[in-house]
């Protein structure tokens, strides 16, 4: 109950004032006066009887009357109708409850539960409760009900699972199911480790609706240190040898400050390489295996570190595939550029293989561009026509070409030959002092996509003190980068089934500091990457991530006329059939497999838990419930129109007439008890 204008409770101190008179008027009696010793006796028996209550309904009841009176002019304020039904409101209660991935460590999950029994348990007859469980998304486990049939067997089943920590979703998917309705009261119990991670940025938001009271019950509060695989990175060496590396990270504890171990490599589940790790406190540690051949097929792999406090992160898989990397075929690459070379070297997923090719006979390039995905051509001019004549045609059958501009001039007939599919041909020199930059490129191009959102600015610091002039640029090729002159410095266009990108300037340093920088890395991986129509598909996957599963899997298209469909089998053994455009969401930390109905042979993908969830730090229970729920206020009834708190106003009216009625019992009273001529 709260109270509009609560100074009129003051009024209330007005109650001691029949209490005075009750006290101090009394019926005056003869007394008699026989002596003095005797008038004294008299007199103290008199002051005796004074002092005790008379009438003492009437007391009550005149009492009574003035702190009704009191209270009415307070404007008394009930909520949830408790006035107009005359018992408590009847609770509507959201039991949430956390199953994601970090609920595993310890006993959380089994407190989970208990403290869920509890919340059940502790229901009224007429009180009703939902069940939703929670990870990176939300799920009513049950209806709204009363039922504690149906209540009970949706938490005792509750298991942990693989995915991430997110509360808003389920605090607003829980603030949705619970009606507002006159009557009853609204209140959401939110069952957590609580998770730093669970909210953007690790600081709670204001997810519940006006009116919905929110509880939290922190099942643990002190996480233990952890070490868990972040990252890892397959690396070409050479022709037939693969890199492995691992990033480890390390969260300690009061109880262990400190983290050593070993970490093993283990292929189609063989363990191939095993190192001594010793992982530092709150930063990441790099781990390097020992080379292992290339693969001929697509080959599990699995980096494990030992158990710890959180064995969920302990674990990371992935797939090798053999067509990892790209055959590049260097035309006329004499001498050999260093830059080109060592960039190229460095391939992650895909990774690059350099073959030097020769520059002139027409038969001499073809075969040299049989076994190549891309031809990579760094001084145009060395090129004879037949050269020329054999690129387009490796062009025009689906190859690439990544060509920059060189010191040597095209011959008339090369030149002609190249304006059959190339986007521009080379023209003359424009030299810059002070040196030319970048003016402006299409950002969201994907030869762009290694630099995000800064592609202008670290491109556009690039210094050019050479390039060509780009003459006659095709009407259907796409100038993706301009010099600071507006002249164009990279086109592409496509020719047949293949694509040409076209850059203005070197790939070496006598025109450029570009292959100095470090953008000269990335940026040349993705000009062969585009040139080649190379997708990048992710050696491994995160669980809560949903994928296209024929490209994912690298599955081959249905025949013509069949169903397209997909059989997917979670790492738990759980099968889902797929079909059409249907995504495949990833839930399960572990190596799904699939194929097509009919396929001989299952393909697989490597999935990980949420990095996120590797972060133990937890809220204080007290800091999510004040920041989560919504500011009670003035918003609160508009929010919540169908059940209103009891207007001030019509409770103090009721308060009133029965305040009228005691006078009228107060009146009747005095004159029954009141002898003629006294006062009551």
């Amino acid at each position: 109950m709260n109270f509009l204008a609560p100074l009129f409770l003051l009024g209330g101190l007005l109650v001691a004032v029949p209490i005075v008179l009750h006290l101090t008027r009394r019926r005056r009696e003869p007394v008699p006066f026989p002596s003095f010793l005797l008038l004294q006796l008299t007199s103290a028996t008199a002051r005796f009887k004074r002092r005790r209550f008379r009438n003492i309904p009437l007391l009550l009841l005149r009492c009574l009357a003035l702190l009704l009176l009191a209270a009415a002019f307070a404007e008394p304020v009930l909520r949830g109708g408790a006035l107009a039904g005359g018992e408590a409101a009847a609770l509507d209660r959201a039991v949430l409850v956390d199953r994601s991935l970090s609920m595993t460590v310890g006993n959380r999950m089994a407190a989970a539960r208990e403290a869920a029994q509890d919340e059940l348990s502790g229901l009224g007859r007429e009180d009703r409760a939902i069940v939703v469980a929670f990870d990176g998304r939300a799920a009513a486990l049950t209806e709204l009900t009363g039922d504690p049939g149906a209540l009970a067997p949706a938490v005792t089943n509750l298991t942990a699972g693989g995915g991430g920590t997110s509360f808003a979703p389920a605090l607003g998917l829980a603030g949705r199911l619970l009606p507002a309705s006159a009557g009853r009261r609204r209140e959401v119990v939110l069952i957590s480790d609580l998770q730093r991670s669970g909210f953007e940025e690790g600081r709670p938001q204001p997810s519940l609706p006006p009116g919905v009271e929110l509880r939290v019950r922190q099942v643990s509060a002190n996480p233990p240190a952890n070490a868990w695989i972040a990252d890892v990175t397959v690396v070409s060496e050479g022709r037939e040898q693969l890199v492995v590396t691992a990033e480890v990270g390390f969260a300690p504890s009061a109880a262990n400050p400190e983290w050593s171990g070993e970490i093993e490599l283990l292929l189609s589940g063989r363990q191939v390489d095993r190192q001594n790790l010793t992982a530092a406190a709150d930063r990441m540690t790099t781990v390097r295996f020992d080379p292992v051949l290339r693969p001929s097929e697509p080959l599990a792999a699995e980096v494990r570190l030992p158990g710890d406090g959180f064995p969920g992160d302990d674990r990371f898989h992935l797939v090798i595939h053999p067509e990892a990397a790209i055959r590049v075929a260097d035309l006329g690459g004499s001498p050999p550029s260093v830059y080109v070379s060592e960039a190229l070297g460095v391939g992650v997923a895909p990774g690059f293989l350099l073959d030097r090719a020769p520059a002139r006979g027409e038969g001499a390039v073809r075969g040299a561009l049989e076994a190549a995905q891309v031809a990579l051509v760094r001084d145009p001019g060395r090129l004879d026509a037949g050269a020329v004549r054999a690129l387009g045609d490796f062009v025009e059958g689906g190859g690439g070409l990544v060509m920059a501009a060189g010191p040597r001039r095209l011959s008339r007939a090369a030149t002609e030959e190249l304006a059959a599919f190339a986007p521009a041909a080379p023209g003359g020199f424009v030299d810059r002092d002070p040196a030319g930059r970048i003016g402006d490129l299409a950002a969201r191009h994907p030869v762009f996509e290694p630099f995000g959102g800064e592609g202008s600015a670290v491109l556009g610091a690039l210094a050019f003190f050479r390039y060509r002039n780009l003459d006659g640029v095709r009407p259907d090729a796409g100038i993706l980068a301009r010099f600071d002159d507006g002249k164009p410095a990279l086109v592409e266009s496509a020719w047949g089934a293949g694509r040409t990108l076209l850059f203005a300037s070197s790939l070496d340093a006598e025109w450029t500091d570009l292959p100095r920088r470090a953008a000269f890395v990335p940026l040349l991986h993705r000009l062969v990457e585009v040139a080649a129509g190379h997708e990048r598909i992710p050696t491994a996957y995160r669980v809560g991530e949903s994928v296209d599963p024929g490209a994912a899997f690298r599955l081959s298209p249905g025949a013509a006329g069949e169903a397209e469909e997909v059989l997917a089998d979670a790492p738990s053994g759980e099968r889902t059939v797929l079909g059409g455009r249907d995504a495949l969401r990833l839930a399960e930390p572990g190596f799904y497999r699939a194929r097509r109905p009919g396929a001989a042979e299952f393909r697989q993908i490597g999935v990980n838990p949420p990095l996120a969830e590797s972060d133990l730090r937890t809220l204080d229970g007290a800091e999510v419930r004040m920041a989560a729920a919504a500011p009670q206020g003035e918003t609160e009834t508009a929010a919540n129109p169908v059940a209103p708190d009891l207007p001030g106003r019509a409770a103090a009216w009721l308060l009133l007439a029965a305040f009228l009625l005691l006078l009228v019992s107060e009146a009747w009273a005095a004159n029954r008890t009141a002898a003629p001529g006294v006062p009551g």
